[in-house]
């Protein structure tokens, strides 16, 4: 017997419908009839995130309405189910691009780029298509600010409605695409937005996750904390258009971490090209920063001076002057952004930097990217349906329609373009959906307990083994990944009460992962 489970609550957007049955308790299937056994559109997506000698050896994918949590303290947001693959994207150019056009039919984050090199006469990315009704525009406009909201997938906006009004406006004044999605798994911010740079996606641009292994198969950041963006393996769109100016053309970057220089690549690590904008917060100082080696940081951005008023003003809202907002510390140095005044901050720093820098002021088209990180942040933090999410895209949604009036007015109507998306959804809380949060740390506990230390680090969608210390204790990835393939629910539930089994979906019998195979395969097998 097959029981559906429907998972999609009015209250919450729509979260996913997937299904419990057989599959759960029996016997697991071999690799290949666990990859052939996925939704082909699961498949596809998981496909296109992997990178072969990156991306972990073991490849995973929870049952729904499974999913890991950080350790059972956060929310995660990987994979390749709809609710966390649907995104905004929306083009809106006044006199350049069509006003109140609903396009339907499948496109992804990979089809931007193209897009846009199609409107500069450029050579599209290899991968990727044009987004259809906008191949051309009457003339190239003088800028083109790509907004991208992290984590603003639509399950945390439908949950929202009433937050976003200046979005919805540009959605009846230009071309918006109803079913847009990611285009790969895992669905993270350095992936999907280097697949926005460079057109491609991870399995060829080679940023998989946020840890990658490197040649020597030592995991670390992907962009090296902002050290180097050399795991990127094709040029952006950006790099290809400044190359073609002669350094004419100006781009930029404005971000919350170096997993966002995907937008625009390597700057001057790339042997003669030119220094480009870019910005990013460092935990250790929460400044404005840049790689002075490969970018430079614009002056606007030294300055943050304007915060503490900022801040006070947010303090007294709520009428408690505690330096708080909504739970959220305003004098933690670690999280001094995550809050509405970070977001007005960053819009205003951003419309400084375009007068300033003289964005969108001649013919040779200017390339600007930016990513506001609340809405991601908070989601972590509280979960997609909180109020504290809910303020974070409200205040994004005000600071796009400053974004836009501004432009109006210094750059002029009929020269500049503004596409709006966001690069993944956000996970509700577990128990508002009866789910079941997967604990990472238990997972790799019960992985050491069978076969020793050979596990660097579990994560949603992969695990990163240690192949010296397997090759030692005689194990190999398809051990691990046997595993994983009959690992049960009651083999990860010590932290949470026994009650909850037979409650809902839930057996201790239950397989936790639907997909637990050598990542080797997923080039291999062909179903």
């Amino acid at each position: 017997m097959v029981v559906v489970v429907g998972i999609s609550i009015a209250a919450l957007g729509t979260i996913a419908i997937d299904t419990i049955g057989d599959r759960g308790t029996g016997p697991p299937l071999s690799f290949e009839a666990q990859l052939c056994a996925l939704d082909d559109g699961w498949l596809e997506l998981t496909r296109r995130g992997y990178f072969p000698g990156r991306s972990g050896q073991v490849a995973l994918l929870p049952r729904t309405p499974m999913y890991m949590t950080t350790g059972g303290k956060g929310w995660t947001h990987s994979g390749p189910w709809d609710y966390l693959q649907e995104v905004p994207l929306v083009v809106f150019g006044p006199d350049l691009v069509p006003e109140g056009l609903h396009v339907e039919g499948r496109v992804t984050l990979a089809d931007v780029a193209p897009t846009i090199a199609g409107w500069l006469d450029l050579r599209p990315g290899s991968q990727a298509r044009a987004l259809p009704r906008l191949r051309s525009l009457p003339r190239p406009p003088r800028l083109i600010v790509t907004v991208v909201w992290d984590g603003g997938g639509w399950n945390g906006l439908q949950r929202w409605p009433e937050a976003w009004p200046e979005l919805a406006r540009l959605i009846d004044n230009g071309v918006s695409y109803s079913d847009a999605i990611v285009g790969s798994s895992p669905s993270v911010t350095p992936a999907v937005h280097t697949t926005l740079g460079t057109g491609t996606f991870p399995s060829t641009h080679g940023v998989t996750d946020v840890p990658v292994r490197d040649e020597n198969g030592v995991v670390t950041d992907a962009f090296f904390d902002g050290k180097s963006a050399r795991f990127i393996e094709v040029p952006t769109l950006a790099e290809r258009w400044d190359e073609l100016h002669d350094g004419r053309a100006l781009i930029g970057m404005i971000g919350y971490e170096p997993w966002h220089l995907g937008m625009i690549g390597k700057g001057a690590e790339t042997a003669g090209a030119d220094k480009d904008h870019a910005a990013w917060l460092i935990r250790s100082s929460n400044r404005w920063v840049a790689r002075r080696e490969h970018y430079e940081l614009p002056d606007v951005f030294r300055d943050q001076s304007d915060l503490e008023a900022r801040f006070t003003e947010l303090d007294r809202a709520d009428e408690d002057l505690d330096r708080k907002w909504m739970g959220v510390p305003l004098d933690d140095r670690t999280r001094i952004e995550e809050n509405p005044a970070f977001i007005a901050h960053h819009g205003a720093k951003l419309r400084e930097m375009i007068a300033t820098e003289g964005y969108g002021q001649d013919r040779v088209t200017d390339l600007l990217y930016t990513n506001y990180k609340q809405i991601d942040r908070l989601a972590h933090y509280f979960n997609m349906a909180s109020p504290q999410v809910r303020e974070a895209i409200a205040a994004s949604d005000a600071e796009l329609g400053a974004l836009v009036e501004f432009l109006d007015t210094e750059v002029g109507r009929g020269d500049y373009v503004v596409i709006v998306t966001a690069d993944h959804g956000m996970q509700p809380d577990d128990e508002a959906i009866d789910a079941y949060a997967i604990d990472p740390n238990e997972t790799e506990r019960d992985i050491a307990t069978e076969f020793g230390p050979v596990v660097r680090s579990v994560w949603p969608t992969q695990v990163f083994l240690l192949e010296d210390e397997m090759d030692t204790r005689g194990v190999t990835v398809e051990d691990v990944a046997s595993f994983l393939s009959d690992y049960r629910l009651r083999d990860n539930a010590t932290r949470i009460d026994q009650e909850l089994f037979g409650v809902g979906p839930y057996s201790p019998r239950d397989r936790v992962f639907d997909l637990a195979v050598p990542s080797s395969l997923l080039e291999d097998v062909r179903c």
